[in-house]
């Protein structure tokens, strides 16, 4: 297949992304008209510089430390209502020009308070961009998933789990809240830190994803695993070096939430080539193909698939088998509705 033959088939797909961040996946000409509108502009900057605090650059960045760097200038415009609203409204078209046709979005409430909003503000402002485009477009799904920063702590974890409760997507006729996650630097901040509020979020009927094995080996996914009780896990990337947690995640059926272009830049993976993706399906593991932040990343959920099918030599059936698993990882309560019922 010819590069346009691939781009063609993967546009003919509807696509899932349920592991997709707010604040990673901003327009940079809707932050830079922002920055002119509360500061007009950023002094000594032009529009190309400004990109620069938003987009991965490889010539000066290789950590996940470096990657998360990426979303403080973003922080700045995203504390008012009216913002959130119309970020998350153009991020679900975003997401639908690339095809996607069910999207979970990642956001953590806290850091969109400074200037005085209330965590279920910031939950509405975003359920109000969402609906506003799904009503528009009656074949998309969307839903939020909630997360907690590792630094902030199991207390702050739990507290933010109170504060949305009524932000549940039963109790909205439109999107809400489907799932609960952590995220942020593994290191200092193992999984056991948060037991306590993933018990809170199983009795809060929440579906449960986990970001971990992205900058940390193995045995943090193990620990996920055990304390956290996941029904998915963000990236899992280092599992690929542990025979035995890919039998355990198989067998469980746990899924994986695969970023490659992300886990490249943040040194999850040495290379594409050595992303164990291929591994985790031959072994029957169940994956979802993301893109984590498209801004950042400088990608786009079909450009993801052009990179499997172009890097590990993919074919039509093999996409179309991972496009369908990863609409059928969704915690919407209504499915996936892009792909049918399921066989």
């Amino acid at each position: 297949m010819t590069s346009e033959d691939r781009r063609d088939f993967i546009r003919s797909l509807p696509l899932a992304d349920i592991h997709r961040h707010f604040d990673g996946s901003i327009r940079p000409a809707t932050l830079w008209e922002l920055s002119e509108k509360y500061y007009s502009a950023v002094p000594g900057l032009d529009y190309e510089q400004f990109r620069h605090y938003l987009q991965w650059d490889e010539s000066q960045d290789s950590t996940l430390l470096d990657y998360l760097d990426k979303f403080h200038v973003p922080l700045q415009y995203t504390q008012f209502y009216d913002n959130i609203r119309r970020i998350s409204y153009e991020l679900a078209e975003d997401a639908y020009l690339d095809g996607v046709r069910l999207l979970e979005l990642r956001i953590n409430p806290l850091i969109h308070r400074r200037a005085g909003l209330t965590t279920r503000q910031v939950l509405a402002a975003t359920r109000k961009g969402l609906d506003t485009f799904s009503a528009q477009h009656p074949d998309f799904q969307a839903g939020m998933i909630v997360i907690a920063m590792r630094n902030h702590g199991g207390n702050m974890a739990r507290i933010l789990l109170r504060e949305v409760i009524g932000e549940k997507d039963e109790y909205h006729d439109g999107v809400g809240v489907v799932g609960f996650d952590i995220a942020g630097h593994e290191a200092p901040f193992p999984p056991v830190l948060f037991a306590e509020a993933y018990e809170l979020a199983g009795l809060m009927g929440l579906k449960k994803t986990a970001h971990a094995g992205e900058s940390e080996g193995p045995e943090r996914i193990w620990e996920a695993l055990d304390n956290l009780g996941p029904d998915r896990i963000g990236h899992g990337t280092s599992a690929g070096d542990d025979p035995e947690l890919i039998k355990r995640l198989a067998l469980d059926g746990i899924y994986l939430e695969v970023c490659l272009s992300s886990n490249v830049q943040t040194g999850a993976v040495a290379s594409l080539k050595d992303h164990p993706l291929p591994r985790f399906l031959e072994a029957g593991v169940k994956v979802a193909l993301c893109t984590d932040n498209p801004t950042v990343s400088s990608t786009t959920l079909a450009r993801e698939y052009e990179l499997a099918m172009e890097t590990f030599g993919f074919s039509e059936a093999d996409v179309r088998d991972l496009a369908r698993m990863s609409c059928r990882g969704t915690f919407l309560a209504e499915g996936c509705r892009a792909w049918g019922p399921q066989d």
